[in-house]
Parts: C-alpha cells; structure tokens; sequence
C-alpha cells in the first residue's frame, strides 16, 4: 500500500508540474488517469487530498515569479478537480446502485407475500400428491424391484463392453473392423495401435480395404490364402510382408476371424495384426550367428597336438552370442606355429575375418623359408614379425570396409633347439612359468593391432625354453569375466592359478582353469569368449 501511495505521489507531482507550467487537454486527461488509479488501488478522497497539497507546494517552489498567482490558483484547481472526477464517478454509481437495492427490496417483499400465498396453496396440493404417491408406491413397487434386476444385468453387459472397447483400444496389437456386408470388404474401426503400425491416420483407413498394406514383395501365396478365408469365411493366421504409409517394408502377423450375426450369416471380419519385424530380423540373426559360431568352431583344432619335445593343447568356450576369438598350431617347416587372436565384433563378418585370417596366416606361415629375390640370392623369410606384418597388410582392406580389428599373438616354436621367436599385435601378453619356479612372467613385444595402418613393423623377440617350461596363451575373456558383485576375474588371479600348474599337463592346467573361472563367475557361460592355449615342453 505504501508503495502504491507513493508511486501516485511521484506521478501526481509530475502532472500537477507539467500542467502548471504547460497547460493543455494532455494535463487534464493525466489527472483523471491519476485520479482513476488512486480509485483503483483503494485510495480515498482524503489521501489523495493530501497527495495533492504535496504536489502544489513542491510545484509552487518551482514556479518562476513571472507567472501571475491567480492563473497559477486556477490551472491548480482544474488540475485538482478533474483527479477527484472518478471518486465522484464512483460514488454516484454507489447511489444510483443503493436506490436499485431499495426498489428491490420493496419489490422482494411484495414477492415474498406472494410466494406465501402460493406455498399455502401448494401446500394444500402437497398434501393431496401425497396421499395419491402413497397409494402409487405400492403399485410401482413390484415394477421397480423388476426394472432394477434388468438394469444391474444391464450395467453388467455394458461395462463388458465398456472393459472390451478399452481394451481393444489400448491393445499394443493392431486391431481393425471390417464390414463383410459392404462392397470391398472396407475398414470401419481401426485402433490406435493400428494406426500407429501402418502410418495412416484412423480416418484415412476408414472406408479403405486392407490391402492397401501389400505391396510387390508380398507374398502372393500369403495373398491368395488371405483372400480364400474371406470367401470361405474361415480363421486365417499367417506372417506376411506390409507396408507402411511411407513406404517402408514390416512383417506383419495377420489374424482374421469372421463375425456372425444374430442369424448365423457372416457380417463382419475382425483383423488383429502385430509387427513381427523385429522378431524376424531377431530370428535371422540368430540364424546368422548359430553359421558364425559353427564357422568359428570348425576353425578350431579338434585336439592336442604333441610332436617330439613339447605337447600343445588348446580351449574355447563359445558365449551365448558369436565372438571372435581364435587360436590354432600346426606344425610348420622345422618349427610349431602357435597363434590365438581375437577379432572385434560378435557378427556373421567377424567370423568371416576369422576364416579368412586363419587361411592367410597358414599360407603365409607355410612358405618356402627362403626365397630367391631380384639378384638371385635366397633371402631368410617368415620369422613371426614378419607373418604378422604381412598378414596385417594381407587383411587391412577387408578389416577397413568391414570396420573390424584383430589383436593376435604369433608364436614360432623350434622343438630342436627349443628357441620360440614371438611377436604381438596389441593382443594380451602370454604368461610364462619356467620350470621349478612359482612367479609368472609375461611375454610381451611392441605391435599394435590389424587393421589401424597397412603398413605396421613388429618387434620379435626371442627366447630359449628349457623342459618343464609351460607357456599360456589366452585372450581377454578370461581376465574380463565377471563375478556377480561386478568384480572381475583380472591377469593377477590367472597368473596365480598358472603360477601352481606347473607339474600338470597342458590339458589339465585349461580343465582347473575353466571351473575356477565357473566358481568366480558362478555361471557356466560367460558374456564373452574363453579361449586359451598351453604350451609344455617336454
């Protein structure tokens, strides 16, 4: 409120200043406007009275001496008068409406009498009707507690079908009404969900015949199955490929059930219909992955393999989806080539790559060991950097357009002189246990991953094993497995467990490998692949 006051006194101020020194309509118009507000924010005559002498001294001390008083007096005056004419507005309609109120009142009472009169006499009537409502009670009675037992049984059928509509309409599957009495078999009730499915709006599809949803690779043998249960007015469920509105392809699982009327003749065809697009593709990938991991399997060594001086066994255990692991050896020329590897991706493409890798690195590993170059001098080939780098530059298109990488560990082992040349491409680094020690150590060279750069140069290290030496190849599903707290099974804990295999054989040391990590995990599957490779020399 104070602000209020305060705000109309600045203005007012302001007005009074101008018209005294101005004069004009303008002046005048901005004192009713001030005075209209000072009604508006419930001020009364006298606050405004005292907003005014505020105003007319501070202006008055503004005024020069050359201004004559009188004229000063009468612009004050008018300014003044002119703000109180909306109080006076104000309280002329009060009296107009308080002279309303007392010919109304006046008018009320003579009404009152009346109504009295007409209560007397209604009264009178009252009593009458109630005597005859009386008498009529009993006789509706009887009729009542019948109606009453058809209406609940009424009710009853109504909220079924209230409960049904609901249902149809909220239905995630697509539900629609055809009329079978109509030429073209056309559309009278599509739900939501419906709609939804196929793009059009409810009522484009009303009047429309449903095979505006088939297009050119619809099956025509669906086709005609459709067509022969609408003449025969039979069920019909069948898997059919749709279209939406805009074009785009759906598998749609057709249902239709005929409709009879009260005279058994059919009138109407009911069509529920549901999007099976991603079951479908669900189904063919699944399909797609069962090859993936049979390609990945048959891949795989099927046993051991032992020659003179070392004895070599291998493991993998395939997860719920196709990974891209891979290991393998075979015996090459004067020497055993050991690799395991794993390709990114759990696809039909990443095990495709597999294969493909596992081809070229046995040509590449296979070759002549020497080779006649341009001078005709025989040059020493194939040591393990130079399988990886060849196979790198080998696969990097194929790796680039399928978007993939390989990380792989190659391994030459010469059983003679029991030295095994190693190189890595960015794969985990195997573990070593020399003989009649309990601390592993890991076998590691520079590299990084296939499929970064056409052209990559990896470091070769060598090593000369003694008997009893075991070495483990594994990838990183064992060390990224996870128990169900979320912790996971780590390299520390492997190389601990192979770090107490030391007088077991290599097939022994990936059968207590796999139930510790079955035990860690409390599971017999894991989310990803686990495959290893043990070397002993013998």
């Amino acid at each position: 409120m104070k602000d209020t006051l305060h705000d109309i006194a600045k203005h007012y101020t302001l007005g009074l200043q101008a018209y005294l020194t101005e004069g004009g309509e303008a002046g005048l118009s901005r004192a009713y406007e001030l005075g209209r507000q000072a009604v508006e924010s419930d001020l009364g005559v006298l606050d405004l009275e005292s907003i005014y002498r505020e105003a007319l001294v501070l202006s008055l001390q503004r005024i020069t001496d050359s201004v004559e008083p009188l004229r000063i007096v009468e612009m004050a005056a008018e300014f003044w008068a002119e703000s109180l004419a909306p109080f006076e507005m104000t309280h002329r309609g009060f009296r107009e409406a308080n002279n309303g109120l007392l010919q109304l009142n006046k008018t009320l009472e003579n009404e009152i009498l009346e109504r009295k009169r007409a209560e007397a006499a209604l009264q009178r009537a009252h009593d009458e009707l109630e005597r005859r409502v009386q008498l009529r009670t009993a006789e509706l009675a009887q009729t009542n507690a019948d109606l009453q037992a058809e209406i609940n049984e009424r009710k009853r059928y109504e909220e079924k079908l209230l409960l049904r509509d609901r249902a149809i309409e909220a239905s995630s599957a697509g539900i629609i009404i055809t009329d079978a009495r109509q030429r073209d078999n056309p559309i009278i009730y599509a739900n939501p969900a419906f709609a939804k499915m196929t793009g059009y709006s409810r009522e484009e599809l009303i009047g429309l015949n449903a095979r505006i949803l088939q297009g050119p690779e619809t099956d025509p043998g669906a086709i005609e199955s459709i067509r022969k249960a609408l003449r025969e007015a039979q069920p019909c469920l069948i898997t059919l490929k749709n279209y939406r509105k805009n074009g785009m392809i759906f598998w749609n699982e057709l249902f239709i059930s005929p409709v009879l009327d009260s005279q058994g003749k059919l009138s109407h065809f009911i069509g529920v219909q549901t999007d099976v697009s991603q079951l479908r593709r669900a189904e063919e990938e699944r399909h797609e992955l069962e090859i993936a991991k049979h390609i990945q399997l048959s891949l795989l060594p099927g046993s051991p393999l032992q020659v003179e001086g070392v004895i070599i066994a291998g493991f993998c255990l395939p997860a719920s989806h196709v990974g891209g692991d891979y290991f393998d050896y075979f015996c090459g020329q004067d020497e055993v080539c050991i690799v395991i590897a794993d390709v990114s991706g759990h696809s039909m493409g990443a095990a495709l790559i597999m294969a493909e890798t596992r081809s070229t690195l046995k040509a590449e590993a296979l070759r002549a060991k020497y080779v006649q170059n341009d001078l005709d001098k025989l040059i020493k080939v194939a040591g393990a950097a130079d399988i990886l780098r060849a196979l790198n530059a080998l696969l990097y298109d194929d790796l680039s357009r399928a978007e993939l990488f390989i990380t792989m560990f190659y391994m030459k082992y010469n059983p003679i002189t029991r030295k095994l040349s190693y190189a890595n491409a960015g794969h985990n680094c195997p573990l070593l246990l020399p003989v009649g020690e309990t601390v592993c150590r890991e076998l590691d060279a520079d590299g990084i991953i296939f499929g970064v750069s056409k052209e990559i140069t990896f470091e070769e290290k060598n090593i000369v094993l003694r008997e009893g030496d075991l070495v483990l190849l594994y990838t990183d599903g064992i060390t990224e497995a996870q128990n169900p707290e979320g912790k996971f099974y780590g390299t520390d804990r492997l190389a601990q467990l192979f770090a107490s295999q030391g007088s077991n054989m290599p097939q022994e040391i990936i059968n207590k490998i796999v139930k510790d990590l079955q035990t860690f995990c409390d599971n017999s599957s894991f989310a990803d692949d686990v495959s290893m490779v043990v070397l002993r020399v013998l």
